[in-house]
């Protein structure tokens, strides 16, 4: 038996103490969180440089935000009323707040910390971020992703005129010469010291919003706990209730009844998820409670979800896009970033067997009957030879391929015939399973 299915017994019993990463709730948002952020931006630069660098920015977001009310919010209604109340009743005390930020986490510069995991804050917002700067856009937005893309590759493809410049200057010196073939050579010459922007580089202040929230990593962890409640309460309730109530809305109402529990390290954590347990669960309850009564018998108003919550249905509809154009189901907002940046070095080396490399993983994701996000797809050498990685995101998708260990390796060897092995990974477990080309030869695929 293949070591993939003869582990899967133990594997299901280890999941079930593994932790599953932290989830941020896009359409809910504490308006605070960016208001403290620009604060402190405002306020580090005013110190010397030597104490600058000695601040993390998220710790003292989350040292000021632990310290101040909490106004969430999850319609475009509520959080311009949140917004306006932070700026007309609380300036004075998100100053204060800052500034002893500022001075207790100072107090404490040698202490010993691990950062919250990336893939455990992480959102879309962080990874636009990331991608303005590698296509050198800064004001990038996620449906025009897919073209900036197809566009970068077609500047760093391996021409001469092309050279030794940045993806920023290929950007710009595309730019010169498309604006040089519209108006003429002596029209840019006459031209040439006034500054020309397009639309898509005019300041967009949902935008900036947006992209503030990438500058940081922090977590309320009542968040996620509020959120399993209210859903547990939902299902005991359902009967008794006047009327259906939106999770969102209930979870604002409970949040912004409840002290704020920030944390940016793993160890905060655990300590603030351990204090909520130990000392709030009768408390979350109880609001949660109180919170599906109260608003099962208002009346809810037709109103749209908070501004920012239009980037991340766009970021859905680019990844679409990026799935289609390129044949891979396996695209995600996570992984998208490191697979442009793969494929945009190998296109500047010549290296194009890539996009032949993409579409046989695509490949192998659909004969595996995978739903599109369920996993990803790498291929890596290794001194023993090629190795596919299969990282699952759901454990129907890690059960599935656990128990056809044998389709997936004929899928794998009719592509990747030099194949050595096959990893398969997980979110819920710390270890890696195997199926090395030993295991294939015993099971007859070979």
């Amino acid at each position: 038996m293949s070591q993939l299915t003869s582990r899967n017994q133990s594997i299901v019993n280890k999941s079930q103490f593994a932790t599953q990463p932290a989830k941020r709730m896009p359409s809910l948002k504490n308006v605070l969180e960016e208001i403290v952020v620009v604060e402190v931006q405002e306020q580090l630069k005013r110190l010397h440089a030597s104490s600058r660098d000695s601040i993390n920015l998220s710790e003292a977001a989350a040292y000021a935000l632990n310290r101040l009310p909490v106004l969430y919010a999850c319609t475009s209604r509520g959080w311009l009323q949140q917004r306006k109340r932070a700026y007309a009743d609380l300036r004075g005390q998100v100053t204060n707040a800052v500034q002893q930020a500022l001075l207790g986490i100072r107090r404490d510069p040698i202490r010993k910390s691990t950062q919250i995991a990336a893939s455990k804050v992480e959102t879309p917002a962080h990874v636009l971020a990331k991608l303005q700067k590698l296509f050198g856009k800064p004001n990038l937005l996620w449906r025009d992703v897919p073209s900036a893309f197809h566009e970068t590759l077609n500047l760093v493809s391996h021409r001469a005129d092309y050279g030794g410049l940045s993806v920023s200057d290929r950007h710009r010196l595309q730019e010169i010469k498309g604006y040089l073939q519209r108006k003429g050579k002596q029209d840019y010459e006459n031209r040439e010291r006034r500054d020309w922007h397009v639309s898509s580089d005019l300041p967009n202040p949902e935008l900036t919003s947006y992209i503030i929230s990438a500058s940081y990593f922090l977590i309320n962890v009542l968040e996620d706990l509020v959120k399993q409640e209210v859903n547990q309460q939902l299902l005991h309730m359902a009967n008794v209730l006047p009327r259906k109530v939106g999770i969102d809305d209930v979870c604002a109402h409970v949040l912004n009844r409840l002290p704020p529990m920030y944390a940016t390290t793993e160890q905060g954590v655990i300590w603030q998820a351990q204090k909520v347990r130990e000392q709030m669960s009768s408390q979350i309850e109880t609001t949660v409670i109180q919170s599906l009564l109260t608003l099962s018998k208002t009346p809810r108003r037709l109103t749209d979800p908070i501004p920012l919550i239009k980037f991340e249905d766009e970021c859905e509809q680019a990844i679409t896009e990026l799935r289609s154009l390129w044949q891979r189901e396996d695209i995600t907002w996570r992984n998208v970033l490191g697979l442009m940046e793969s494929a945009i070095s190998q296109e500047k080396q010549g290296k194009v067997q890539w996009r032949q490399q993409w579409r046989m993983l695509g490949q192998v994701y659909n004969e595996m009957y995978l739903k599109p996000g369920d996993a990803e797809l790498s291929l890596h050498q290794t001194p023993e030879g090629e190795v596919l990685a299969i990282q699952t995101h759901t454990k129907d998708a890690f059960g599935w391929l656990a128990d056809n260990p044998k389709n997936l390796g004929i899928s794998a060897l009719r592509l990747f015939p030099a194949i050595a092995e096959i990893e398969l990974h997980s979110t819920f477990l710390d270890f890696v399973i195997t199926y090395t080309r030993e295991e294939m030869a015993i099971d007859g695929i070979i």
